[in-house]
């Protein structure tokens, strides 16, 4: 994998974590989404961050 790839893939989950961000402040305004509904867009939030940690982390160790 190079550090083109590593980008690119850092780059999708950054647009997922953002997508979650608005989905999450849309069901903070309103009705729309039940409590469990927050708690998955949380953890997709969570587990996108992880993601992004461990590219980082796999793009340092191959410098």
């Amino acid at each position: 994998m190079n550090a083109m790839t590593i980008a690119h893939m850092a780059g999708v989950l950054t647009s997922a974590i953002q997508a979650a961000d608005r989905l999450e402040l849309d069901a903070l305004k309103g009705p729309a989404l039940a409590d469990m509904d927050l708690d998955r867009i949380r953890d997709i939030k969570r587990d996108c961050s992880t993601c992004i940690n461990l590219l980082d982390q796999l793009g340092r160790e191959r410098r």
